[in-house]
């Protein structure tokens, strides 16, 4: 499983935002160096008002705990009432199933891109889907070919 988050707009935090203890979450989650490490990165980066993109890649062999960083980040929202800020999504619809999320293709319209006709509608709604999300976490990135990308990277 392979992880890549990437800000999709610059949203600043809002007075409404909730204090977390940040170290409370790592501990709940009992993360070792490299994944406090990775989820320090997004939780401070999530806090700037005016954050730059942020790309990361976070791999590893199974078991090395990735899914371990991205249950703690989603816990970090969640207490933040900030759950809205960020989509899990995957290639496949298994994969979707395993994290809660949505394939690549539904999240970022990609069907509806291909049908002439249909394109500014579909530039429309999906501003209106991603209003206020800030982050999309790709599970199994290692299955998306390099035209997927470049439809994610325009579609963004």
């Amino acid at each position: 499983m392979t992880l890549l988050p990437s800000i999709c707009q610059d949203i600043p935090a809002t007075d409404g935002d909730r204090e977390v203890n940040i170290e409370a979450i790592v501990s709940e989650y009992t993360l070792n160096l490299e994944q406090e490490r990775a989820f320090h990165i997004i939780a401070e980066h999530s806090m700037l008002l005016k954050p730059g993109p942020l790309q990361m890649f976070l791999n590893g062999h199974g078991g090395t705990g990735k899914s371990r960083v991205i249950n703690a980040v989603t816990d970090f929202f969640q207490q933040r009432n900030q759950s809205r800020r960020f989509w899990l999504c995957s290639y496949t619809g298994v994969a979707v199933k395993n994290i809660a999320g949505m394939t690549l293709h539904s999240a970022l319209l990609l069907n509806h891109h291909a049908k002439k006709g249909v394109v500014t509608q579909t530039n429309h709604d999906l501003v209106l889907m991603w209003q206020r999300v800030d982050y999309m976490f790709i599970d199994e990135v290692s299955m998306v070919g390099s035209k997927l990308l470049v439809q994610i990277n325009n579609a963004l």
